[in-house]
């Protein structure tokens, strides 16, 4: 078969699928607007559980610190009756043994390992709360704006943010990933945002999510051994309250319509698993159970809810059913005893570097 066939061959699967699902995001978006118009209550968008562990641990809710509420079963590191509210795990969530995880316990965790987080302002927040779990000095700091940083801990963890806000961008870095000899150990990805804010398009987010797909599943493939891989994790779009967005343009273009659309375009990619490569952390249901109480400018929440995220992620990664490795499990036998290095855990090196991948 001539070479050009084949290639045509290979395309056209790829069209349908994104025609396909180009038009039902189109059509559900202009519905969504049409019931906004009608100011009809809105038809939230909200991601499928699997009865998987790692699935399990987004379930929960925003609850009152009682004595009903074990601090095992809540989010909250340290938790008390300071705070008005934690997030705490649903039951089917506790069955599978997710719980709070310790700082000592998070280091252990992550002892070893190279952690990237790539992303928006979204992912850096979280970064900012994945510091506060493995340093308890005080004397880190997050670089604002879009840059990339990295830190350094005793015990062998390097931590690094990678500024990268398209799905476009994260492609890239995964393509080069995909050709190092090293790769991240644990990555957790955020996109969406500036696509909705400048490109607006949730048609053209729904193509770059497909590519952004198949690149994830090459990383995956090219590191994996004995059916194991990096751990990796997609966050969903946060929620927005458009009365608290700071300027017209966030106003016009960040919609909950426009929320629920590209939420849809993630569920729709195939990206998530399974049949996927990466495990949700579902900020969409974070964010919105807590509420408009928890943002100050209708897009960033409350550290409260990114340490919940950062409580999420560590227990996806320590889940039973998320096939660790035997290097993983070490991580987790020793969160049974001492280490020396937990003493000078809170020492650190910081790094600014340039916005190119890091291999």
């Amino acid at each position: 078969m001539p070479h050009s066939n084949v290639t045509r061959l290979r395309v056209k699967p790829l069209l349908a699928a994104l025609v396909t699902g180009g038009i039902f995001i189109c059509v559900w978006s202009l519905m969504a607007l049409a019931r906004q118009a009608r100011g009809d209550s809105r038809q939230m968008f909200e991601f499928q559980q699997s009865s998987d562990c790692k699935s399990l641990a987004n379930s929960g809710s925003w609850a009152p610190l009682n004595d009903t509420i074990s601090c095992s079963n809540l989010t909250a590191t340290p938790c008390g009756a300071d705070t008005a509210s934690h997030w705490s795990w649903a039951a089917p969530a506790v069955q599978c043994g997710t719980r709070q995880i310790t700082q000592d316990q998070g280091r252990a965790l992550f002892r070893d390992a190279w952690l990237v987080v790539a992303g928006d302002s979204i992912g850096r927040f979280f970064f900012a709360a994945l510091l506060r779990l493995l340093s308890d000095s005080g004397e880190y700091q997050i670089v604002v704006g879009h840059r990339d940083f990295e830190y350094s801990f005793p015990g062998g963890t390097r931590a690094t943010f990678l500024w990268a806000p398209y799905a476009t961008n994260l492609t890239a870095h995964l393509h080069t990933w995909e050709q190092a000899k090293r790769a991240p150990d644990f990555l957790v990805l955020s996109c969406g945002l500036w696509h909705m804010l400048h490109i607006t398009d949730p048609i053209d987010f729904a193509a770059t999510m497909h590519v952004f797909k198949d690149a994830a599943a090459a990383f995956t493939q090219a590191h994996s051994k004995d059916g194991r891989g990096p751990q990796t994790a997609l966050f969903s779009i946060t929620e927005v309250y458009p009365p608290r967005l700071r300027t017209e343009e966030k106003r016009q273009h960040l919609t909950l319509p426009m929320v629920d659309a590209y939420n849809q375009a993630i569920a729709a990619s195939g990206i998530l698993a399974p049949p996927g490569t990466m495990t949700l952390i579902d900020m969409h249901h974070l964010t919105q159970g807590c509420g408009p109480t928890c943002t100050h400018d209708g897009l960033h929440y409350s550290n409260m809810t990114y340490d919940a995220a950062v409580q999420i992620f560590a227990n996806q990664i320590r889940s039973g059913e998320s096939g660790e490795s035997q290097h993983q499990q070490s991580r987790l036998s020793s969160l049974q005893r001492s280490h020396p290095d937990d003493a000078t855990m809170s020492s650190f090196h910081r790094v600014e570097m340039s916005g190119k991948a890091i291999s």
